[in-house]
Parts: structure tokens; C-alpha cells; sequence
């Protein structure tokens, strides 16, 4: 019986993304209607109710994200419910959802961004780390890195007064067999990763999205996923890092992610319309442009 439900569920994911059933519905009720296939997708103890609350409070959070491709949107969904991990808009988000303009497809697209925090919890469920965190060094705190023989790092953060700018940031994960490792990059080889390798960007190649909202949350997530090149592998945070910054058209819950994930392309520009200034140079704040995408902080949940 759980191969014809999932056999179902496939088929009616392919009759959707074919334009099947009849009269136009709302991005809202597709995700609604996506709650048992959410749920078999999902580890066991993760709700599907709760994902859909979440993804509804995202959309109205990014109305652009009602404008882009229905199964890219759904796809993005479901990878976050096959890694059990939470989307939202904020520091605190397992995982972001973003409208990305397709240039092979020419159309707008939801990317799938794996978060910090998202890291951190695949990590902890893998029952073989101690405890794992990333730390931001800023210029007044006391920091030393010693890559010896045996490798320390001091960190003795500012206790009153200010803590001045962000300089650094660092990832430290312990075992459950015992021992630790850690990884520490400045804030200037950060910036260049982000130059680098930030897929959202406007037309003149000024970049938006969570590299501009939550700099800090990026650049931990930057260093803790260094850091899992030297951690035991797990399934999990495998598929996650296979699955991060790419467009997902395929939302059956039996998907194989490293088959339905796909890099994002820019081999064209986004539309003249969304080619805005993320920042006001002389202000410094959004522009209606951005605050139309939804380049905010917003913290609020929907109920």
C-alpha cells in the first residue's frame, strides 16, 4: 500500500507540473494541499503542519515569491521537509527561500539557501558531535589562534563597553569520541567567498538576499561548512550541501537530491524592473525595489 500512495503521489506531482486539474489556485492552497506529501518526505517526529505554516508566513513575508515558478517554489519545500529543517525569513531560519531569476528558463525561480542554524541541527542529529557553534570575533574582544602541534584558539569576548566592528569569525566543533577541530577566517577572506560565490545578485551584480540582511549569519555558515570537511559524514548533511543555493522542479517526496537539485544558471540578467540598488548610497537604506522583494528583517510569524 506505501508504494501506490507514493506511486500517487508521484503522478500527481507530474499532472501539476503538466498544468493538470482544473481553474487557477493560490500558491497558499497548493502548499496547503502539499501537507501529506510534506509529511511522507519528513524524518520521523517533524511535523508537516508546521512546515506549512512556515512556508505560508515566508511567501506573505516575499510576495515575489508567489511569482515564480509554482514547482520551483513546492521543490524548494520539499527539500526542506526530506532534511527536516525549518524556512524562514530571519537570522534564525533553518533554511532560506528566495525568488531567483532563471536566465536558461527566463523566469523567476525559488532557490533553496541552507542557513546556519540549519547546519548546526543536521550536525547535532548526527549523535557523533559533542557540541558545535560559530562565533563572531569583534575588534575589541580578546582573540588568538595558535595552528600548532596542538591547535588552540582563544576567544574572551568584550564585557561592557563597545564591542566595535565585526573582524572575524570562527567554527568549533567537539566529539563524542573526544577531540576537537575548528576553522577561523577574517572577515576580508569572508567577503571575498561572498564575492565569489553569492548567486543573488541584480543586474549590475550588486548582491541582495541573506549576504546583505544577516552578513553575520552567512559568514558563520561559511566557516561552520568549511568545518564539515573534517567532521564523520552523515547522509543528512550530505544531501544538504548538495541541495544548498540550487533550484529544485521536482517535488516528489521520494526525490533523490543529488538527481532534482540543480545550480542555479546566470548566464542572463534579471529584468530591467528588479535591477534596483539594494542600498541607498547617500542613506543607506533599502530601496523600494528591495523592500518590494521583501529585503527586510521582518521577525513576525503569521498564525
Amino acid at each position: 500500500m506505501g508504494s501506490n500512495l507514493a506511486q500517487r503521489v508521484q503522478n500527481n506531482n507530474l499532472a501539476q507540473q503538466n498544468g493538470g486539474g482544473g481553474g487557477e489556485v493560490s500558491i497558499e492552497a497548493k502548499i496547503r494541499s502539499m501537507e501529506t506529501q510534506f509529511q511522507l518526505a519528513m524524518p520521523k517526529g517533524v511535523e508537516a503542519a508546521q512546515l506549512v505554516r512556515d512556508a505560508i508566513t515566508v511567501v506573505r513575508q516575499n510576495p515575489k515569491l508567489a511569482q515564480c515558478e509554482p514547482t520551483s517554489l513546492l521543490g524548494s519545500l520539499m527539500t526542506c521537509a526530506q532534511l527536516g529543517l525549518r524556512p524562514g525569513i530571519g537570522a534564525l531560519g533553518h533554511a532560506y527561500i528566495l525568488p531567483f531569476w532563471s536566465g536558461k528558463n527566463r523566469r523567476f525561480e525559488a532557490q533553496f539557501i541552507l542557513g546556519y542554524q540549519g547546519m548546526v541541527e543536521l550536525a547535532q542529529r548526527s549523535g557523533k558531535i559533542a557540541s558545535i557553534s560559530a562565533r563572531i570575533v569583534y575588534a575589541n574582544d580578546t582573540f588568538d589562534v595558535d595552528y600548532g602541534l596542538e591547535e588552540k584558539l582563544i576567544h574572551k569576548p568584550v564585557l561592557f563597553g563597545a564591542k566595535g566592528e565585526s573582524i572575524g569569525y570562527y567554527a568549533v566543533v567537539k566529539f563524542t569520541t573526544g577531540g576537537h577541530t575548528f576553522i577561523f577566517a577574517n572577515k576580508s577572506e569572508i567577503e571575498e567567498h561572498r564575492d565569489k560565490f553569492a548567486t543573488a545578485k541584480t543586474k549590475e551584480g550588486r548582491i541582495f538576499g541573506p549576504w546583505v540582511d544577516h552578513f553575520d549569519a552567512m559568514a558563520q555558515k561559511t566557516v561552520l561548512r568549511e568545518l564539515f570537511k573534517f567532521m564523520p559524514k552523515s547522509t543528512e548533511i550530505q544531501n544538504a550541501i548538495m541541495a544548498d543555493e540550487t533550484i529544485r522542479l521536482d517535488y516528489s517526496p521520494t526525490a533523490d537530491l543529488a538527481q532534482v537539485s540543480e545550480q542555479v544558471d546566470t548566464s542572463a540578467p534579471q529584468p530591467d524592473s528588479l535591477a534596483g540598488e539594494v542600498l541607498n548610497e547617500e542613506t543607506g537604506e533599502l530601496s523600494d525595489v528591495d523592500r518590494e522583494w521583501g529585503i527586510t528583517d521582518p521577525e513576525a510569524e503569521v498564525a
